[in-house]
């Protein structure tokens, strides 16, 4: 066989074997829907790669409140209860740090409550509870942000387990208040953080 011949066949084979791979890659991408990664997938960016993973189930932990409020099943706080006086540390109603709306910004927005009020002082915040969250056995679980919220309502029929209630998200609006989202009818609205409202985490993959 000629050298030419030779060479054809090998870029014939390389080619094919590029082909079968794209076609490999692109029968697993995931799909809204699927179940991955202790969760369902109810986000995906256009290459199926990324996208985002909700639990199949609110939090529903019963605690004590620790300002004197009573018991709470399954309701959390945005923040803290202490809103009476406004210098000390654990106070409510305080700026956290730029938070974002958009998708893509749960994971920092988590991160900066729970730098304000971390868990282990605070283990019944909204974003505390998520974060501790094990679904899976994964350990990166957070509180969504506005927009990741919208979409994981969007698609609440394929992830299931939802109460037509309050959902917190990780998106501040003022020192006072945060973004929440009302899954009866998908309305995005702001109340006070020291309001208690339902918590769903979701993951990125």
């Amino acid at each position: 066989m000629k050298k030419n011949n030779i060479t054809r066949l090998w870029i014939v084979f390389v080619l094919s074997g590029l082909s079968l791979a794209m076609v490999s890659a692109k029968a697993f991408a995931a799909k809204v829907g699927d179940c991955s990664g202790g969760g369902i997938v109810f986000s995906v960016d256009s290459t199926g790669e990324h996208g985002l993973i909700a639990a199949t189930e609110d939090i529903t932990t019963t605690y004590t409140d620790a300002f004197g409020a009573g018991t709470f099943v399954g309701s959390y706080r945005w923040s803290t209860g202490q809103y009476k006086i406004p210098n000390r540390v654990d106070f409510a109603e305080k700026r956290v740090s730029s938070t974002g709306t958009a998708l893509g910004q749960g994971v920092t927005n988590t991160k900066k409550i729970l730098a304000k009020y971390p868990g282990e002082t605070y283990p019944n915040s909204a974003a505390a509870v998520a974060t501790a969250y094990r679904g899976g056995g994964y350990s990166d679980w957070f509180l969504p942000s506005r927009d990741e919220l919208n979409e994981l309502f969007i698609n609440r029929r394929v992830v299931g387990g939802f109460e037509n209630n309050f959902y917190w998200s990780s998106s501040e609006i003022s020192a006072d208040h945060a973004w929440f989202q009302c899954f009866n009818d998908g309305r995005q609205c702001v109340t006070n953080k020291t309001h208690v409202n339902l918590v769903r985490p979701v993951r990125r993959f």
